[in-house]
């Protein structure tokens, strides 16, 4: 019986198979060790960010009554202020 021969294509194909599995693996071992609880980022005084995030629910609640809410507009106001200028808020 002769024995098995592969060309040098072959081979350097089935190590580079081998590499992307070895990738593979180690990046889901990786991941599967990182925490999951990322930290919520400081956007400011605790108050504010209370008050707005209580604000933002309210409004949410009320649904579309709430387009054409004083109090919700001025709530989506101070939201996209912060979003936009993240940098001047604190």
């Amino acid at each position: 019986m002769r024995g098995l021969r592969l060309s040098p294509p072959i081979v350097f194909r089935l190590v580079a198979l081998g590499l992307v599995v070895l990738i593979l693996v180690v990046a889901s071992l990786h991941l599967r060790h990182m925490p999951h609880d990322v930290g919520v980022p400081d956007l400011g005084p605790p108050g504010s960010r209370d008050r707005l995030a209580a604000g933002l629910a309210h409004c949410q609640a009320l649904g579309m009554k709430a387009d054409g809410d004083p109090a919700c507009e001025a709530v989506w106001a101070e939201n996209r202020k912060r979003f936009f200028a993240p940098d001047a808020a604190r």
